[in-house]
């Protein structure tokens, strides 16, 4: 997981002359297709945000040099240093209690060595109070007090919505996002699938999760993902309040919506701390389902779900499960950030890493891979074919298990993502939740790159698209990030191969019959503003 070390000095340098207060905000205020009414207020439904900072108030001299997060020495190192443990519960309480953030604060000052070091050391600790924020409990009670059980706020109705929800077919009525409980109810019943109809009397609190080759084939169809117990892993994709207001405003989930805007610069709101308002947010997590010594166990987050399996020619079963977290993607725009946050956590048991696989360091069991494989035991290898669901196996890849993934993580996590999880642990030790690990967080590292525009179109400057950056991606950092559990076969260093967020969705597209229409004055960074969600309208 390298950040390009050869331009650290020049890029530190250059970020401390950028003061965050002052980056220019990108406009989400762009004309809407005709016959739109100005975009819903974000007012009381949906998740908060808070533009407070963990140091709120450091002192002057600040004696660690302007860093956000109160944690006192170096985490670069093979170990935590001195001191930093055990964290008192006065900090603890600070971070938890905080809230979700607006937008990140990062600074390139602190107690790391290297400006970039300290920028991922911002944007790490930023992903653990977007992380503890999102699986708080929805009743709006502490982090520390949930069980494994307990529904988190991403989960609520009011917080999150399935994109399958959003994208429904054109025999169906649009769908709608009331702000009233009674009103999201409603909604939920009307979706809910006929096959799952007499189960979902029984269960009427279960979560419902309809399944098409996307919830069980990974990115760019590479395959699905097998577990310990022989079954599929099962993947969702969810957008807050603010995506969907966007969508519905510009007609952007049908396909036939999309090809009548094809002027829109799609242009999603931004988080923002000035005016505390959450911008824009995706989120895509990974399940498996759970045996009953495992539910037993608790070590993973669990819900109750109605599982819809995929069309088949066979038909769809509505499978009553419970599954247990394994994978977990938050995906934020922030007005500094119009590439996005990626941030990527997953279960601390889902797969070795290479060297541990290497040294013969291994855990008795993994969620994704055997160290006592007998047979076919071939690394990170996709499963055969065919690779469709059965729906008489229930999402058992087969019926004699014969294929379970044997998944091992070829990017490793750096010493400090290591050493920041350690700390939160510390702080959730009676939770589920430590159990959860940070990969890493994704960010455009390139300050400036979104401020190098074009202003005419007569004559564009640089010598690109009219308003695009010669790197639109504006030098992602870390290069490289994959979560094992979501893309499971694009691991590695492979330039224009293996997985980075940012790069990969930088070629996300829509059904607009022309590219976007450049503005003046604000970024086009690509057709559908780094998601494939808009690929999913029908």
């Amino acid at each position: 997981m390298g950040h390009g070390r050869s331009f650290v000095a020049v890029l530190a340098s250059a970020i401390v002359l950028i003061s965050l207060t002052t980056f220019p905000t990108p406009s989400s205020s762009q004309p809407a297709a005709s016959g739109t009414t100005a975009a819903p207020a974000a007012t009381a439904p949906g998740l908060k945000c808070t533009p407070a900072a963990v140091r709120s108030s450091p002192p002057n001299p600040d004696p660690l040099q302007g860093q956000k997060d109160p944690f006192v020495g170096s985490l670069v190192g093979a170990t935590l240093p001195p001191g930093i443990l055990p964290i008192s519960d006065a900090t603890r309480q600070s971070i938890i209690g905080v809230g979700m953030p607006c937008q990140e604060q990062v600074s390139p000052g602190g107690q790391e060595k290297v400006g970039l070091d300290n920028l991922q050391r911002g944007f790490d600790f930023y992903s653990w109070r977007t992380f503890i924020a999102m699986n708080s409990p929805a009743d709006g009670t502490s982090i520390v007090q949930s069980q494994p059980d307990t529904p988190t706020r991403w989960e609520d109705m009011d917080s999150f919505k399935q994109l399958l929800d959003v994208m429904l077919p054109a025999s169906q009525a649009p769908p709608k996002w009331p702000a009233d409980r009674a009103g999201m109810e409603a909604e939920r019943e009307r979706l809910v699938p006929q096959e799952c109809r007499d189960l979902h009397k029984a269960q009427p609190h279960s979560m419902i999760v309809k399944m098409i080759e996307e919830s069980f084939n990974e990115p760019f169809k590479t395959g699905p993902l097998i577990d310990q117990q022989g079954h599929y892993a099962i993947f969702d994709i969810l957008m807050n309040r603010q995506m969907f207001n966007y969508i519905l405003l510009n007609h952007l989930n049908t396909k036939a919506g999309q090809a009548a805007n094809a002027t829109l610069a799609v242009d999603f709101p931004a988080g923002q701390n000035a005016t505390s308002e959450l911008g824009a947010f995706m989120l895509k997590v990974s399940w498996r389902i759970l045996s009953d010594s495992e539910i037993q166990a608790k070590d993973f987050h669990m819900v109750k779900a109605l599982v819809l399996t995929p069309p088949s020619p066979k038909g769809r079963q509505c499978l009553s499960e419970t599954l247990g977290l394994v994978g977990f993607h938050a995906v934020h725009k922030t007005a500094s950030r119009p590439q996005w946050i990626w941030t990527s956590f997953e279960h601390v048991r889902n797969v070795p890493a290479r060297d541990e696989v290497t040294a013969h360091k291994l855990l008795a069991s993994y969620n994704f891979f055997s160290a006592n494989c007998k047979g076919a035991c071939t690394e990170n290898a996709t499963p055969p074919t065919p690779w469709d669901p059965d729906p008489a196996l229930k999402l058992k890849f087969r019926a004699d298990d014969s294929f379970k993934s044997q998944i091992v993580r070829e990017t490793p996590l750096t010493n400090a993502a290591k050493n920041m999880n350690t700390v939160f642990h510390s702080m959730l030790s009676n939770t589920v939740w430590k159990n959860y690990m940070l990969l890493s967080t994704q960010w455009p590292s390139e300050f400036s790159c979104t401020k190098l525009q074009s202003t005419s179109a007569a004559a564009p400057s640089p010598k690109t698209d009219f308003m695009k950056q010669p790197d639109m991606t504006c030098s992602p950092a870390p290069t490289y990030l994959a979560n094992s559990t979501l893309e499971t076969y694009s691991q590695g260093d492979i330039p224009l191969a293996s997985s980075s967020c940012i790069a990969c969705h930088s070629n996300a597209v829509g059904f607009q019959r022309s590219a976007s229409n450049p503005q003046p004055g604000r970024p086009n960074l690509n057709q559908s503003d780094f998601t494939f969600m808009l690929e999913k309208a029908q």
